[in-house]
């Protein structure tokens, strides 16, 4: 369970260097707007550590739990995403490749981990449902957020909401491995 414990430190140590060192930049702001805009900016590359340091923590649960596709698709997704990043933000393209796959990808990350939380409830008791529902929430929200407008459709809280979003699976994979752990 090491590796759990060290990939997820490892991707909230990139995260929030991330937001720090991009704390100046001129529009680009952590509450309005998602992780995957700051490839282009100072650091972008901690987007790819985050990637595959959650992966990695995600990826040594497998082993532990008897529903493991979920879990295996976050990872899986995270990889992608965290290695096809998207165009600077304002050059958006919806319609380009990058922005495609990237997008997907991300997205069946964010809805595999609440599956992940809800199919593994009798693996990881720490957290039953309360880990989907809340999950669940955050991915509705968030979907909401960039179904409508863009990053600036409910007040500039994209960033905000995947943010939660990511802490609530951070979460949930100590969790999971607190409660997988071998005796």
């Amino acid at each position: 369970m090491k590796l759990v414990y060290a990939g997820v430190a490892a991707s909230v140590t990139a995260l929030l260097l991330l937001d720090l060192l991009n704390l100046d930049h001129p529009v680009l702001d952590p509450v309005a707007h998602m992780a995957s805009y700051f490839v282009h900016a100072r650091a972008g590359w901690l987007l790819t550590i985050f990637a595959v340091a959650c992966a990695a923590a995600a990826l040594a649960l497998v082993p532990h739990l008897r529903r493991r596709v979920a879990l295996g698709v976050f990872a899986a997704g995270l990889l992608v995403a965290g290695f096809v990043p998207t165009q600077p933000y304002g050059q958006w393209d919806d319609q380009s490749l990058a922005t495609v796959v990237h997008g997907i990808a991300g997205w069946a990350a964010f809805v595999a981990i609440p599956v992940a939380a809800w199919r593994s409830r009798r693996d990881v008791p720490a957290w039953p449902g309360l880990a989907a529902a809340v999950l669940a929430v955050l991915l509705a929200a968030g979907t909401v957020e960039m179904m409508g407008d863009g990053p600036d459709h409910l007040g500039h809280v994209a960033g905000l909401v995947e943010r939660l979003l990511l802490a609530a699976e951070l979460t949930w994979l100590l969790l999971a491995a607190r409660a997988v752990r071998p005796a």
